[in-house]
């Protein structure tokens, strides 16, 4: 088996810059998991290398479907931990954003884990288009693309600013939900349709900006506790909180 060209581990490597993503429309991930996951949801990768004892198990997989490479005995990975197997997949082309809900709204999410955490939980949930706004990681960075596990590739990502998502807020009809610590119970608000409703999640230390959270209703967690409350939740699991409470209730 041809070993994976200077080349290619020099493109690999430059996949951890979001500008080189961008311009070449390329992202990374690294294990059979992520990878597989990846292609179940509609991405074909460009090529896959892995380790030479790997190559046994990953061969009937990959069959005729996709150019194998063996990976240099120095390595090449973005992890702490390496899996041994990565591979460079095309980012797909945006597509249009839709006129109805349920959307996810994410407004300065900076921690790739946490984002790529997030973007599994609206996967889980059935959600389809996410919409990043300033402030937000990029979606397809290394560590975003192997924490949601490959369900970036099950979402559609749109990146917009403030204007952009104002339009489309006033042209959709859609109600905006959003999350802070002074709104209302999410208990005792009055459920809202699916189809028109986004949830605007922000960073656990500033959430949501005040000219993002004008444009919705401010919605909070219930705290269940007898002693002081923590001074916020984890970003990620308050989106999946509310988006549990909304689909089983």
């Amino acid at each position: 088996m041809e070993e994976l060209s200077k080349a290619k581990q020099a493109l690999f490597r430059r996949l951890s810059d979001k500008k080189f993503r961008q311009e070449s429309r390329l992202c990374a991930a690294e294990g059979f998991k992520c990878i597989s996951d990846c292609v179940r949801f509609g991405w074909s990768p460009e090529w896959i290398a892995v380790e030479s004892k790997q190559i046994e198990q990953v061969k009937p997989w990959v069959a005729d479907r996709f150019p194998l490479y063996l990976l240099p005995d120095s390595g090449l990975s973005f992890l702490d931990n390496p899996s041994g197997m990565l591979a460079v997949f095309a980012i797909p082309k945006p597509v249009a954003l839709t006129e109805q809900g349920p959307v996810v709204v994410l407004d300065g999410i900076q921690d790739p884990g946490n984002l790529g955490t997030m973007l599994r939980t609206c996967h889980w949930f059935g959600l389809q288009h996410i919409i990043l706004l300033k402030g937000t990681a990029d979606a397809f960075a290394p560590k975003v693309v192997q924490a949601s596990m490959g369900s970036v590739a099950a979402l559609h990502i749109h990146t917009l600013d403030t204007a952009e998502l104002r339009d489309w807020k006033d042209r959709s009809q859609i109600r905006f939900l959003v999350a802070a610590l002074g709104g209302e119970s999410m208990l005792k608000k009055q459920r809202v349709d699916s189809v028109r409703v986004a949830w605007v999640i922000g960073s656990e230390g500033r959430g949501v900006r005040s000219e993002i959270a004008e444009m919705g209703d401010a919605i909070s967690i219930p705290y269940f506790g007898e002693i002081d409350a923590p001074e916020s939740l984890n970003a990620a699991t308050a989106l999946a909180l509310i988006l549990g409470h909304h689909f089983f209730d």
